[in-house]
């Protein structure tokens, strides 16, 4: 892969592409889960975090001797081992699970996964006699010309019989190029009397490992296709899904609509008939019901039933918008809550806010919430008005009820009802003028 990052720790469609596999095996019902971990053993065991049992193979010393290792952590009583690799993320539950059956069903010494690539080339040959059945696992490394002319590989997907496992792991032999292969467990058990039994994949794809960037680019491309499918076929309106990119996390309702460009990634889920896009982005955030996102970006944040974002909208982390607000072009929010019917229309920054019920925020409103050292809150209350160009300096409270003027710099509280103007922003008082002699009453403002 060319990178500081373990192979197995690239992300694929939202989770490192270990996870897919671990996955996989849990939805199959492999109750024990035990990783063999080599290269960047701290790396792969710090970001499992205990999610799985794991061991070093140290050194390594090939596929059989890493199996060795990895059996003993499973349980005594464990009838079937499965053996799967880290780095082939797309084998589906279903085919895990059709490898448990096939062994127990033909009381097989092994069931092995294979597959039909357009280029076998890296991947062990399976050797079949004149019957059909399985002779060997040719390496490729190992093997002559007439055997790497064969098309149908190994996938490294294995179910063992246990106690047949454990018997003869230690006697695979040494290849030439100083390792254990696993898949010298085949001969093995031919040349004994054993039974191996095959499982094909239904699509080469499924069985795929990843070796590059390459291999992994074309894995993304089949999983997000397949989540497309998934979510389409639940009611989902996905207008491209070329050009629609989603996690395998993200849970969308029946009747939503996802528009081009959208990147819908981590933990999201979007309520039923929101419409999502085009050229959005939504990160670990919910999306109520009905609401629309539109050429905007939500991170980490909590949206309402029947809001409008956008367009060029920014929702940064900590956010909670109520109901049926508005959140207009080049609006930027940052942990802050807004309570429902708020009105922020556009050119504003509110970071470090809490806002009530039915606010108006004027364009280019600012809340000053950062002192150099530290952030400060700003409370504005229900029905308040901000007016265009108001700059509230945090800590600083806007009553219920209360509004600012065009181009206030706030810099204390106001009280609720209370109308304030100006740099610093004052109080603005409405009283009359007694009535002058032959003409009209006039107002003074102080």
């Amino acid at each position: 892969m060319r990178s500081r990052l373990p192979k197995v720790l690239h992300p694929l469609a939202g989770r490192p592409m270990l996870d897919h596999v671990l996955a996989s095996l849990a939805a199959a019902g492999i109750e024990q889960q035990v990783v063999v971990v080599g290269h960047d053993a701290d790396q792969v065991e710090a970001a499992l975090d205990g999610r799985a049992s794991t061991v070093r193979q140290e050194p390594q010393k090939g596929t059989a001797d890493a199996v060795r290792i990895g059996l003993e952590q499973v349980a005594v009583g464990a009838q079937q081992v499965v053996v799967a690799m880290g780095d082939a993320p797309l084998v589906p539950a279903e085919l895990f699970a059709e490898l448990v059956g096939a062994q127990a069903a033909g009381d097989a010494c092994i069931a092995l996964l294979a597959f039909r690539p357009t280029d076998p080339g890296g991947y062990g040959r399976i050797v079949r006699d004149a019957d059909g059945s399985v002779r060997a696992i040719v390496e490729e490394r190992e093997a002559d010309a007439g055997t790497r002319e064969l098309g149908e590989v190994n996938a490294g997907t294995y179910c063992f019989d246990a106690g047949w496992l454990r018997a003869n792991i230690g006697a695979v032999p040494v290849s030439r190029s100083g390792e254990h292969y696993l898949t010298d467990l085949v001969g093995m058990a031919v040349s004994a009397g054993g039974h191996v039994v095959v499982v094909s994949a239904p699509r080469a794809e499924l069985a795929l490992g990843i070796n590059d960037r390459s291999d992994l680019a074309a894995a993304e491309r089949i999983l997000r296709s397949e989540i497309a499918e998934r979510h389409m076929s639940s009611g989902v309106t996905i207008v491209d899904p070329s050009s629609t990119f989603i996690d395998v996390d993200v849970e969308i309702g029946a009747d939503a609509r996802i528009e081009p460009w959208t990147v819908l990634s981590g933990a999201t889920v979007i309520g039923s008939q929101a419409v999502i896009g085009p050229q959005s982005q939504v990160m670990d955030s919910r999306i109520g019901e009905r609401t629309v996102v539109w050429a905007s970006v939500v991170e980490s944040s909590s949206v309402g039933e029947d809001v409008q974002i956008g367009p060029y909208s920014h929702i940064r982390p900590g956010c909670e918008i109520g109901p049926r607000c508005r959140i207009g072009n080049f609006a930027e929010l940052k942990m802050t809550r807004v309570g429902a019917d708020t009105q922020i229309h556009h050119f504003s920054y509110l970071g470090d806010a809490e806002l009530g019920e039915g606010v108006n925020i004027g364009a280019g409103a600012i809340t000053a919430n950062f002192d150099g050292t530290v952030k400060h809150r700003t409370t504005i209350g229900d029905g308040a008005f901000i007016g265009v160009d108001t700059l509230l300096r945090a800590p600083v409270s806007v009553g219920p009820g209360a509004r600012t003027g065009a181009g206030a710099v706030v810099t204390r509280d106001v009280p609720a009802g209370e109308t304030v103007v100006g740099m610093p922003a004052r109080r603005i008082e409405m009283r009359r003028r007694n009535p002058q002699p032959g003409g009209s009453s006039a107002r003074d403002d102080a």
